[in-house]
């Protein structure tokens, strides 16, 4: 227990530093009871496969933009019965909230996860990493969203990785959700650092109290201090704690 005090009480010092950047040291304890919390606050269940950093092709939402760069979204989660999927965006600070990170969300929303798909493999095929694109596609594939070749696996596991790209176009998209929600779990619904959006474009946020709420119902030590922190950093503003 005692170094699990001196973990958190050092993210909950230190996050009052100028550079130290807390959503890197927690975006793992948070993808423990995601799944969960997104199960409560919209009332279904919802899968425990977690997609972390996906890659959004920027030229795909942004036609102007002819780049095989991507935006990243923190995590995509998925309904269990397929029906829907989460684009969440974790913020340990209301204020690193930005209009410019909402409208590619709300670009990728409207777009549909089809397009991105086909977005994916086109940087897959364009990428020096393409055993790390294999590895997403893989998880992709357990989340329900895609199938991928049985050849591909067979190719992937040679030194040469010849062919490749012609079985990433044999990447078969599978998923039909009918409704994709943009989540936002930031410390409080704080009205001064949300950007104009139209109703179409509306966006949930899960609070760091609700969150709490849900990591309080696991008995452990990790999760009782982990919840302990959620409801001081939802409380104090960084630099604050004078």
């Amino acid at each position: 227990m005692k170094n699990i005090d001196i973990f958190f009480g050092r993210m909950d010092a230190w996050r009052h530093l100028p550079n130290y950047q807390l959503e890197r040291r927690t975006d793992i304890f948070f993808s423990l009871y995601l799944p969960e919390v997104l199960e409560k606050h919209f009332s279904f269940p919802v899968k425990d496969v977690l997609v972390p950093e996906f890659p959004v092709h920027i030229n795909t939402i942004c036609p102007d933009k002819p780049t095989d760069k991507s935006y990243k979204i923190d995590y995509v989660a998925f309904s269990e019965d397929g029906d829907r999927v989460f684009l969440v965006e974790l913020k340990t600070d209301d204020a690193s909230r930005r209009g410019s990170q909402d409208i590619y969300l709300c670009k990728a929303k409207k777009e549909g996860l089809e397009r991105l798909t086909d977005g994916l493999k086109k940087i897959f095929m364009a990428t020096a990493a393409k055993r790390k694109y294999f590895h997403l596609f893989d998880l992709l594939e357990k989340a329900g969203m895609v199938s991928i070749p049985d050849q591909m696996r067979v190719v992937m596991n040679r030194s040469n990785l010849q062919g490749l790209n012609e079985l990433i176009r044999e990447i078969t998209y599978l998923g039909s959700p009918s409704e994709i929600h943009i989540v936002y779990v930031q410390p409080n619904d704080c009205r001064e650092h949300k950007p104009d959006l139209s109703h179409e474009d509306k966006v949930s946020v899960i609070t760091f109290k609700d969150f709490a709420e849900v990591v309080k119902g696991h008995k452990d030590v990790v999760s009782q201090r982990f919840a302990q922190s959620l409801e001081t950093w939802a409380s104090v503003i960084p630099g604050n704690n004078a």
